[in-house]
């Protein structure tokens, strides 16, 4: 079921119920009391606490995805919180002392620092961050999240006859009718505005539990702890801010510019949120696939045109059902991978309802997964983990390596629109992550802030960043826009990863436009590496330069501009 060579169990038996505290808790004394008289013993623990921590890791990830699916099963809702408010926390505490145990051992100097310095500085920074007081907070923090998930997941519109989800509605945007889109598109936001108290309230709380988190641990505030929790070593918040300044220098007037070609062939006398996904030519919209199973085949060929290894692991997900795909009633929006880290396998989830977008949405997460494959041959979880901004350097990079492969969806004139408009879409998503970057900037280092300043910081980040959209006469849905994108209110300040992995993927495409076939190689060499060395080296290892100053965004806006039709 999988590649690794190492056995899947040192330490934690199959029949072992780690949703039980109790039976976690045993395990964990276990570690604590065994004694480390060797550099041998110390790296045999070393794997048996991994192997715990994996499988941990695995139950509330399987709770997760069982949740993530079917938001209204409050029996599935029942067994995630469980997990969240009785494991987790039992665990945090026994890891933190494990964590401590290791540092202090007279035998860990001894350990090679070519393998181990990386695990290393993450074990003191998860030291120096943790406090017991914390660890309720963070639980609180935790069902936060998921009441937001279990909000939005819910929502519907009635629509052309029937009940819908707002990834079904999607579809409607598409049409060459305006008069349909808007119709469509306003619906959505009269529903997004029926729930907007809510979604306020819900992260007003946030704030408040984050910003007690941060200055529990020392932090003037949630933003600087977040740097630290997300294991940012090799940047820091001035380097985001100066990496918007640039985004709006550069990529802001080529978004403009591509909004005033957009606008020109519409006819119309300005764009609106409606004409954002309609082909501006008045092409029918394209319709890739109906239903999972034509994802799933055509996804899977493009796959194993870029190499076969990922067709091939690809069809084992298939086989082993670790594929949700279709939007239902009750599912989360979104899309994610997720990986059963006991298993050393990954479950893509999303909400595919028959468009491009769903096809790059696979496409992305199956960048993500050829990662958990890539790397399961390294026996210490910690160390096939690789920093945030170089997973989506998978993700991102698969979808533009795979570009040149979307006729296995389409007839060639419309494979060429497709990789169009996912090009323009690069352009358009820079300016967009740094409203939603900046925004959580700004929301946490004032953590006192009401409402109403929130919602102008959103609206002064527009103007920057996005004024070429006219939402004149629907001005309360644009103030309220950011409800939308899941990641402030789910896993905070992950999303300036976005930004610097899509430069780094954006290299790996160049690369591939010169020798493909030596771009791909690196690229899947840089995964194996999983997360056993530093972020630069990873970049480094799949060809690219980790830097995402304005030298490296310039000739990267220029290279996807000069790829457009004029």
């Amino acid at each position: 079921m999988n590649s690794s060579k190492h056995a899947l169990r040192t330490f934690v038996d199959a029949s072992a119920d780690l949703g039980d505290p109790a039976v976690v808790e045993q395990h964990y004394a276990e570690l604590e009391s065994r004694p480390l008289g060797s550099r041998e013993a110390l790296e045999a623990w070393l794997l048996d606490w991994s192997d715990l921590e994996a499988w941990l890791d695995e139950e509330g990830g399987v709770r997760y995805v069982e949740m993530t699916c079917q938001t209204d099963d409050t029996v599935r809702e029942r067994r995630y919180l469980d997990f969240i408010e009785n494991v987790q926390p039992t665990a945090k505490v026994w890891s933190n002392k494990l964590e401590r145990k290791f540092l202090y051992c007279e035998h860990r100097p001894a350990l090679p620092k070519d393998r181990y310095a990386v695990l290393i500085r993450q074990i003191e920074n998860s030291v120096s961050l943790f406090r017991d007081e914390n660890v309720p907070l963070q639980t609180e923090d935790d069902k936060l999240r998921q009441q937001y998930q279990k909000l939005v997941g819910g929502l519907t519109v009635q629509h052309d006859g029937r009940e819908q989800t707002m990834q079904q509605m999607g579809r409607y945007l598409e049409s060459t009718d305006r008069a349909v889109r808007q119709e469509a598109w306003e619906k959505m936001a009269a529903r997004w505005a029926e729930v907007r108290d809510a979604i306020e309230t819900l992260y007003d709380q946030m704030v408040e539990v984050r910003h007690r988190i941060a200055t529990n641990a020392g932090f003037t505030s949630y933003r600087d702890y977040a740097f630290c929790e997300l294991e940012r070593f090799d940047y820091r918040p001035a380097d985001c801010k100066a990496f918007a300044a640039a985004i709006e220098a550069i990529a802001v007037p080529a978004a403009k510019q591509l909004g005033d070609v957009r606008r020109a062939q519409l006819g119309v006398p300005s764009l609106k949120p409606w004409d954002m996904a309609v082909d501006p030519k008045g092409r029918e919209p394209l319709r890739p696939f109906e239903g999972a199973a034509q994802l799933i085949d055509g996804c899977g060929r493009i796959f194993a045109r870029v190499l076969p290894e990922f067709g091939e692991q690809f069809a084992v997900m298939r086989r082993e059902g670790l594929l949700d795909l279709e939007s239902r009633k009750g599912k989360a929006p979104g899309g994610y991978m997720m990986e059963y880290k006991g298993r050393r396998l990954p479950f893509i989830f999303m909400n595919s309802v028959g468009t491009h977008d769903d096809v790059q949405t696979m496409l992305h997460e199956g960048g993500h997964a050829f990662h958990v494959f890539a790397a399961a041959n390294e026996p210490i979880a910690a160390l096939r983990d690789p920093p945030i901004e170089f997973a989506e350097v998978a993700s991102m990079g698969m979808e533009l390596v795979a570009g040149p492969h979307l006729d296995e969806f389409y007839q060639p004139g419309d494979a060429a629109r497709a990789w169009e408009e996912h090009l323009d879409g690069i352009v358009r998503f820079f300016p967009y992550m740094a409203t939603i970057d900046q925004l959580q900037h700004w929301a946490y280092t004032n953590p006192y802030h009401t409402r109403e300043e929130r919602k102008a910081a959103w609206l002064d980040l527009n103007r920057r960043f996005a004024g070429w959209v006219d939402f004149s006469g629907y001005e309360d849905a644009l103030a309220y826009a950011w409800h939308r994108k899941g990641h402030p209110f789910t896993v905070p300040f992950y999303y300036v990863e976005y930004g610097i992995a899509q430069l780094g993927a954006l290299g790996v495409w160049l690369n591939s436009r010169k020798d493909y076939a030596s771009a791909v190689s690196a690229y899947r060499g840089a995964l194996s590496l999983g997360g056993r060395r530093p972020l630069p080296e990873l970049f480094a290892a799949a060809g690219v330069r980790f830097d995402f100053s304005a030298d490296t965004l310039r000739p990267m806006i220029e290279a996807l501009v000069a790829e457009l039709p004029k």
